[in-house]
């Protein structure tokens, strides 16, 4: 389908001790949603349980009460070259970041059920009056994901997530998951608007989807789901992207090809409507085609690829027709590494900042990302990421973008305890106003405690 509001991310992170990263520049798919992020097998059954994919294991938990409890915090200092993320003459600081992290996981083998909530707070002093915004950051994110399956041939997954975010990448320590884990997956809704300045963003997903096997090899999935996005308050002498509700629904029908992964088909639409004018309202409509798995051999994942097209209520644009594809795949070559990647190509929203909302509401993102994690020894734990994210302008030669590098360390120094750095470089940019630009220095160095 096309999207409204790419998530995908990311993810307001938390730290653990594995150092696991996960850039969070993936796609909002609330209509064609991965089997990654609805724990689907293929073979009939729920998904293997989070330890044998990378997420937390059993032995490092809480156990209450049927539930596993999965409490982790990182405090340090964080030294940002941009803490206003200013084109010229930027402003550097030192400051402390503190990062807490709960997940509860329960599985009863009728429900399967993931609670989280993380924050993520950058405290620097200063307050700049040109922009009339203090230095000092706060993202968070909190949510709940439940697969119910009532019978062995019905799958019922519903999830509720709330995400405040900076900026197209979000939070740049890892996740609240472990790459692999069905939680790292959870939507992280992202801006999909580059703006030359701290852009935040508050989105609400609810999503809601049903599978039924129809014989031991077709089943047949629905779902439907509904995101609404605000962007808070531009710094001074910006103007905000449009905030908005999307409404979506799909229907889907697979074939098991062999037990362990399955062909399938998709077909569905999205309803964009503005809050602050009708003008800009669109419907979109997707067709895909792709295949998909929840584990084969040491992958899992899916990709599909077809057509999109995109209709202004208004008649403010034409009719847009656009190919849709995207993928994401997890690779688990050994049991000390982790590699995950992703990609997603759809309809963008409206009202870029420094660009016509008319001309941006006809537009397409595409959004990747690679990340990995590697546990040299049992006490040294590494991790990379890349992400990459552009919005094209039907009708114009504007092009606007942006890319992230980071790299992380972690070294166990005693107990439950790790010594965590890490580093990222953020670079935006716009063929079309150079007040969409800047770039941004980001290290942090401090503890990590997990239970």
């Amino acid at each position: 389908m096309g999207h409204f509001f790419p998530r995908k991310i990311a993810c307001p992170g938390l730290v653990r001790a594995s150092l696991s990263a996960i850039v969070v520049a993936a796609s909002l798919a609330s209509s064609a949603a991965f089997a990654d992020d609805l724990g689907f097998n293929v073979a009939g059954q729920t998904a293997p349980p989070p330890a044998e994919l990378g997420g937390p294991h059993p032995a490092e938990g809480i156990p209450i009460e049927g539930w596993m409890l999965f409490p982790s915090m990182f405090v340090g200092g964080v030294f940002d070259d941009n803490i206003y993320r200013t084109l010229s003459s930027p402003t550097g600081a030192l400051g402390v970041r503190l990062i807490p992290n709960i997940e509860a996981d329960r599985d009863d083998g009728v429900h399967r059920t993931t609670i989280y909530a993380n924050a993520d707070a950058q405290l620097y002093p200063g307050y700049n009056a040109n922009f009339g915004e203090t230095a000092s950051t706060v993202s968070g994110r909190v949510g709940l994901a439940n697969l119910w399956s009532p019978t062995s041939d019905i799958f019922v997954h519903a999830s509720v997530d709330y995400t405040r975010q900076d900026g197209p990448f979000g939070s740049t320590l890892v996740t609240s998951s472990p790459i692999g884990s069905p939680t790292s997956f959870v939507a992280a809704p992202t801006a999909v608007n580059f703006a030359g300045y701290r852009q935040f963003s508050d989105v609400t997903t609810v999503d809601l989807s049903v599978q039924k096997k129809l014989t031991d090899q077709i089943f047949i999935r629905v779902g439907t789901g509904v995101q609404d996005l605000i962007y808070e308050r531009a710094p001074i002498g910006y103007t905000s992207a449009l905030s908005g509700v999307d409404y979506s629904a799909f229907i889907r029908g697979g074939f098991w090809v062999t037990p362990l992964f399955n062909a399938f088909v998709e077909t569905s639409g999205d309803l964009h409507r503005y809050d602050s004018s009708s003008l800009y309202d669109s419907n979109a409509y997707r067709a895909v085609a792709g295949l998909s798995s929840d584990l084969i051999g040491l992958f899992r994942g899916e990709a599909y690829g077809g057509l999109e097209q995109q209709f202004s209520i208004e008649h403010a644009f034409g009719a847009i027709m656009a190919p849709a594809y995207g993928a994401r795949i997890t690779y688990y070559p050994t049991e000390y590494l982790t590699v995950a990647a992703s990609v997603d190509n759809s309809f963008g929203s409206a009202g870029a900042s420094g660009v016509n909302p008319v001309l941006t509401a006809a537009s397409t993102t595409l959004m990747a990302r690679l990340e990995a994690d590697y546990a040299m020894f049992d006490y040294w734990k590494a991790a990379a990421r890349l992400g990459y994210a552009d919005t094209r302008y039907f009708g114009s030669s504007s092009l606007s973008g942006a890319w992230l590098a980071g790299a992380g360390l972690s070294y166990s120094f005693w107990r439950n305890y790790a010594l965590t750095f890490d580093y990222q470089f953020t670079r935006t940019n716009s063929t079309g106003s150079s007040l969409s630009a800047y770039s941004d220095n980001l290290a942090s160095l401090g503890v990590t405690y997990h239970y």
